[in-house]
């Protein structure tokens, strides 16, 4: 295959944690995407793209091709701002590819980010080879975009498999399809949906409109770009520390006033967003004990108005004891006899105390 220019291409990271951020930054790189723009937050990643419309050069960026960007942030989340790629005012494009990176995965998750206009969806713990296969997915497979009552984004159905609320049946003289060669240059107000089939940008700005084979990565960049990963191990185990330190801080600050309320809603929150980060990412790093002790642990405290009572302090407790224990002793992979005891711990503590 005639090589591809992985380089012309333009990818904004948007992500809370500036690990995470890194971490995908350092793995899109490594497959040769170099112009890598990283935002810390919906809301400046708004901004900028609002600016980049106006004034490029201020925006240090001109047209995005890809966007990922993490689910959970705080203010604008993630599904905040792929509803205002798809729908807002002062949007670049309308089209772009929005990859959805989540550590919660859970299926009220992936069917928010689906009727939001997603285009693919990405789980943590992620590794460069799943990366790898949601971008070609894009590339090779991509699909017409629906504009219908209630929505505007990639066909949410593939293929055969209808969503339940697409379950209907629409008339062909009820659909306009407008195509980027189309002579057509109104819409027409008889129809109940449009379905726009815009150019594979991507494929052609990187030189493979002329293939008619899927594309892919050489499998040794995509090893590469493992290897690039492993190598932040050690920013790992700095980035865990802190976490468990500050989850130490909000666990003491619960014992020491369980009756301020305020106090609480915060430091469970605290605890909370660290559980969905260490959650994510840590199975990458051979962890994944720490990644079902953090989901248990997510689900715990998944409600910040929750009342602290003995019980539900001696859970969250157990489970910050049990990914200390993990880290500190470098329990890596399924931990053996120690792990399974830790989690059969946690399964009883859950039991008892929820």
């Amino acid at each position: 295959m005639q090589k591809l220019h992985w380089d012309r291409l333009c990818v904004l990271i948007v992500d809370d944690n500036s690990f995470m951020r890194n971490l995908l930054s350092t793995t899109v790189k490594a497959f040769g995407i170099m112009d890598v723009i990283t935002e810390s937050d919906g809301a400046s990643a708004i901004e900028r793209l609002k600016l980049s419309l106006t004034d490029p050069i201020a925006a240090s960026m001109g047209t995005v091709d890809l966007v990922l960007s993490d689910f959970v942030m705080p203010s604008v989340d993630g599904n905040l701002f792929l509803r205002w790629i798809r729908t807002g005012n002062g949007v670049p494009d309308r089209f772009v590819p929005f990859l959805m990176v989540s550590g919660a995965a859970d299926k009220f998750v992936v069917e928010q980010s689906r009727d939001s206009g997603v285009t693919e969806f990405l789980a943590k713990p992620f590794s460069a080879q799943t990366v790898a296969d949601r971008v070609l997915q894009i590339i090779n497979y991509p699909r017409q975009f629906v504009l219908a009552p209630g929505y505007f984004g990639p066909d949410r159905r593939r293929g055969a498999v209808l969503v339940e609320e697409e379950r209907r049946i629409t008339e062909r003289s009820q659909i306009q399809v407008v195509k980027p060669d189309s002579h057509e240059r109104e819409l027409r107000e008889d129809v109940r949906a449009i379905h726009f089939q815009p150019n594979n940008r991507i494929r052609h700005k990187i030189g493979g409109k002329n293939f008619a084979e899927p594309l892919y990565f050489d499998p040794l960049i995509v090893q590469a770009a493992e290897k690039r990963i492993q190598a932040l191990v050690g920013d790992y185990a700095d980035w865990v520390k802190k976490y468990i330190s500050s989850m130490s801080d909000s666990e003491i600050a619960l014992s020491a006033d369980p009756e301020n309320r305020q106090s609480n809603k915060k430091h469970i929150a605290n605890i909370n967003r660290i559980a969905h980060e260490l959650r994510g990412q840590s199975g990458t790093f051979d962890y994944p004990l720490i990644t079902k002790l953090s989901k248990s642990l997510y689900e715990t405290t998944s409600h910040p108005d929750m009342q602290i009572t003995n019980d539900r302090k001696k859970l969250i407790d157990a489970h910050i004891d049990a990914v200390r224990t993990v880290f500190k002793n470098r329990i890596t992979g399924d931990g053996g006899e120690i792990g399974l005891a830790l989690l059969h711990d946690i399964e009883v503590a859950v039991r008892k105390y929820q």
